[in-house]
């Protein structure tokens, strides 16, 4: 019986972290599986069951990243705590010196980690930006989680009187942000996004963002609630969403090992989910530098 290139790949890969070779090993998997799935998606599914049943996945699963991805144990893949790993604010991991630790230390160091870390850093600024533009500003993140770009801010830092409201399905996670950042006046809701969508549940903003909600959502729902993001706004203030990208570098692997499935748009698409918000011109999109995520930004005009 001739084994497939699937299996063929997982057995050489195994074999390189049965060595203790675990970071060449990934740098093996990790673009093949990207490649398998851009340029053969029919064949994909398939893939997908021969990795999943091959000894490989066991192995994988010791890092603790990988596996709660795969596990769910929220529900869904993409939930606070991953995030939290990326960010390097959890005490929930493995010794370096094991197998999953090594593993553990390369997949929260892979390109996703490092784009969605700054993405972090860049949601911070706009808060930032809002504060030094309005000494009451008002922030809105949607699909909020921890919040965690509120300990990056220089304004929270500082002290200044920002409200920020995080809207979250997830009641865990609003309670961890109240707990981490109990100096912030917060508005935390748990709510449905397809409540803000309607318009049953909006919000007057100077800032409003969603870092990963857009992930998820299909095209009709996301041009909707970019719509309804747009109307939020003050004058003269922002939104941003963020979007993968169907190329990034670690499309293949968060499909096939970790059943982190994402709705990815390419910059084109997401400047499409613009569509119906006014004055085209002040939408920017761009890439970020690791190939990751994609960026639509639209800024609301000032009173004439």
């Amino acid at each position: 019986m001739t084994l497939s290139s699937t299996q063929v790949l997982a057995d050489e890969v195994l074999a390189l972290f049965e060595d203790q070779r675990d970071w060449e090993g990934m740098e093996r998997l990790r673009p093949a599986l990207r490649t398998w799935l851009l340029n053969d998606p029919a064949h994909w599914p398939e893939r997908i069951h021969d990795l999943r049943a091959h000894p490989l996945l066991a192995h994988l699963h010791a890092c603790p990243f990988t596996h709660r991805a795969f596990q769910k144990p929220r529900g869904y893949a993409g939930d606070a705590v991953m995030l939290d790993h990326m960010y390097g604010l959890t005490l929930s991991f493995p010794h370096p010196a094991s197998p999953g630790g090594r593993l553990y230390a390369y997949t929260t160091n892979s390109p996703a980690a490092h784009a969605v870390r700054a993405r972090r850093a860049r949601l911070a600024t706009l808060i930032d930006h809002a504060a030094e533009n309005r000494p009451d500003a008002r922030v809105v993140a949607l699909a909020a989680g921890h919040g965690r770009e509120l300990g990056q801010s220089s304004a929270v830092r500082r002290g200044d009187p920002i409200t920020f409201a995080a809207v979250d399905q997830d009641q865990e996670s609003l309670d961890e942000l109240r707990r981490s950042y109990p100096d912030v006046h917060t508005e935390l809701i748990a709510g449905d996004i397809r409540d803000v969508i309607t318009g049953e549940l909006t919000f007057e903003a100077d800032v409003v963002y969603a870092a990963g909600l857009f992930d998820y959502l299909p095209d009709g729902a996301a041009r909707r609630l970019t719509t309804r993001m747009a109307q939020m706004l003050r004058p003269g203030g922002v939104m941003l969403i963020a979007n993968f990208l169907p190329d990034c570098p670690d499309i293949g692997f968060m499909d096939a090992c970790m059943d982190w499935r994402l709705i990815t748009r390419t910059e084109a698409q997401v400047r499409a989910l613009f569509a119906d918000v006014p004055h085209p011109e002040r939408v920017t999109t761009e890439r970020d530098e690791y190939g990751t995520i994609a960026y639509g930004q639209w800024r609301a005009p000032l009173p004439s």
